[in-house]
């Protein structure tokens, strides 16, 4: 598939048709990386799970263990003191208080006794049932672990088939298709240093929180650098990888999928964003940036692109909503 060029043979696509291809294929690999990220999650919190449970069942395998060598223990001790029967206690007694305490002690045998074997089978109940979910849970981390795979491979077919249409343009369409949308950071920074502080909320340049400073810093810090899904840093982010790193260094930690991460903090609109808030697009919710200035946000879009300065005023037909974490 060629861009269509003067002289090109009729028929061929034309550059808009290519980039609106390369469009289309981006959000759909975008959209896998999300629920790549989803998985990974689930994976991740399945095994954490599953090793939980099986230390619960060690532990209850312990408690059964234990309680069956007391039991022993018990019965042993029975065996072999011949004045723990009934009929040893009425031959060794010297008197008739004597025979009671024997008996009144024999009684508290039985019952320890009957306690102890009660303790048995409660902890092989536990043991058995804690095992049981051990093993369900680890099936389950398993099984998502083998979805999570398939999933890999189809983003990585998805990218492939994105490289290879961007190959198909001339170095001069290239950078045309990696301006649209994009501003140069030399104006991005020159705007975030010609906005007074205290600007409405739509021009403001400064976070109003330290903790929404420090994210907003972290991420002009990553402008130029690469994209890969699931990605997140020190070289190469994703969407949602970015914010999640941003945020973190606020002290503030983000699932890392931009749907998740729309469910923290409160929602604003979009008229009121400021620097560290979150912007969300398209529906279902699969991309995420951080606004740092006037109109000015850090977004991590596809391979193509990387990470950028964008102006989310141009992304409103896609808006899904804002988030303001502090």
């Amino acid at each position: 598939m060629l861009p269509h060029v003067a002289g090109a043979t009729p028929g061929q696509p034309t550059i808009a048709e290519v980039t609106a291809k390369l469009d289309k294929l981006s959000k759909q690999n975008e959209v896998l990386a999300e629920q790549y990220n989803k998985a990974t999650a689930e994976v991740h919190t399945n095994q954490k799970a599953a090793d939980a449970a099986q230390r619960a069942a060690l532990a209850a395998a312990t408690d059964f263990d234990t309680a069956r060598g007391r039991l022993r223990q018990t019965v042993t001790a029975e065996y072999e003191a011949s004045s723990f029967s009934h009929a040893g206690a009425l031959l060794t007694s010297e008197n008739g208080q004597s025979y009671l305490d024997t008996l009144s002690a024999l009684s508290l045998i039985s019952s320890h006794r009957a306690e102890i074997v009660t303790q048995i089978k409660g902890a092989q109940t536990r043991a058995k049932a804690a095992q049981t979910h051990a093993s369900a849970l680890l099936e389950a981390a398993q099984a998502k672990a083998a979805a999570l795979d398939k999933q890999k491979s189809k983003i990585e077919a998805e990218t492939k088939t994105f490289k290879k249409l961007l190959d198909t343009l001339t170095a001069a369409q290239k950078r045309e298709y990696a301006q649209r949308n994009t501003v140069p950071p030399a104006a991005a920074e020159a705007a975030i240093a010609k906005a007074p502080p205290a600007a409405p909320p739509a021009g403001a340049t400064k976070a109003s929180t330290a903790q929404a400073q420090a994210a907003v810093d972290y991420a002009i810090k990553q402008v130029g650098k690469g994209y890969t899904f699931a990605g997140t840093g020190p070289d190469l982010f994703d969407c949602s990888g970015l914010t999640m790193m941003a945020w973190a260094q606020g002290g503030v930690s983000l699932p890392h999928q931009a749907s998740e991460q729309y469910n923290v903090g409160t929602h604003v609109d979009a008229s009121e964003l400021q620097p560290g808030d979150l912007v969300f697009l398209y529906s279902p919710i699969s991309h995420v940036e951080i606004m740092v200035g006037p109109d000015l946000a850090v977004s991590a879009a596809n391979e193509a692109l990387g990470v950028r300065y964008v102006h989310p005023s141009e992304d409103m037909g896609d808006f899904a909503g804002a988030t303001r974490l502090t």
